[in-house]
């Protein structure tokens, strides 16, 4: 991908590259040591859970990053759970140890749940987030539909119903999407759902630079139809796989369209680090000067 062309507007990419978050695996133990020579305190990182996985290791992750002056976003899996006191130990003991404050929820890729909890919502309704300390609940927004939901239909009225609990229930709800790798069906998806009332933010996906053969093979896991294809020309027009791609082009694209359509607010963009913390992190370091760049130079140009 090219780099934002110098007339796209800098003000909403700057605000978006400013509150950017990232995500990282609790399976790496030593993540909290390493982060401070990439991102600075004070990041949003989101610690994922996968089945299988120790759920002591992931609050251990989480008590480092909070130690480490970041602010820990665990992921909870509604389908991972056997049931609710499973659920509250779990919560008290990320509250205790880590201060948990903002946590993800979501259902969880698997066919069938461990218990009582197949989806989000019924995470979220038993009334447990606001108990141990959680006042911000970020849900899962999903662009270009997801590969076990043949409906979109359905993933909007989820997402209705989710935001609706939220705010009956004194939870910040803010909605955190999938990547993807072209801004239209993205910004078609966000004007639907400012269309069904979700008036929330919105934080925006995008994978990190990265080669684009390490992309192809996640979003080939992740079910993203349109972007995929569009990955696939890239990949081709510069006739080798191992090229690399970066989200300059995505990201002008993405802000302008938001601005010029009014589907905000946009709360910032959450970061896949596919190709890992420093290239992410230098790469991020370099997007946020060029967008202040350009903000200052249309601010002079304005007066």
């Amino acid at each position: 991908m090219t780099h934002a062309s110098p007339d796209v507007k800098g003000g909403l990419l700057a605000r978006l590259l400013a509150q950017a978050s990232i995500e990282v695996t609790a399976q790496e133990p030593t993540i909290a040591e390493k982060l401070p020579q990439y991102f600075a305190p004070g990041t949003d990182v989101h610690v994922t859970y996968l089945p299988g996985e120790d759920r002591g290791v992931m609050e251990e992750t989480c008590a480092r990053l909070r130690q480490a002056g970041y602010e820990p976003v665990p992921h909870l899996t509604a389908r991972n759970f056997v049931d609710a006191a499973e659920f509250e130990g779990h919560l008290a003991r990320l509250s205790q140890r880590a201060s948990v404050r903002r946590a993800l929820v979501i259902s969880g890729d698997v066919d069938k749940a461990k218990g009582a909890f197949d989806t989000s919502l019924k995470l979220m309704q038993t009334g447990l987030l606001g108990k141990y300390g959680v006042t911000s609940v970020r849900i899962a927004g999903h662009p270009e539909g997801h590969p076990s939901v043949a409906d979109n239909a359905v993933l909007d009225q989820a997402l209705v119903e989710k935001v609706a609990f939220a705010k009956a229930n004194g939870l910040q709800a803010e909605i955190v999407t999938q990547f993807g790798f072209e801004a239209e069906p993205v910004l078609d998806w966000m004007q639907r759902l400012r269309g069904l009332g979700i008036d929330v933010p919105i934080r925006v996906g995008v994978a990190g630079p990265a080669n684009t053969a390490t992309l192809l093979k996640f979003a080939m896991r992740c079910g993203i139809g349109n972007s995929l294809r569009q990955l696939r020309k890239r990949g081709s027009a510069i006739g080798k796989l191992m090229g690399e791609t970066r989200p300059d082009e995505l990201l002008a694209e993405l802000a302008a369209g938001i601005e010029a359509r009014g589907l905000g607010p946009a709360s910032g963009i959450h970061i896949y680090m596919f190709g890992g913390q420093k290239k992410t992190s230098e790469w991020l370091a370099g997007a946020r000067l060029a967008a202040a760049s350009t903000n200052t130079d249309q601010n002079r140009s304005a007066i």
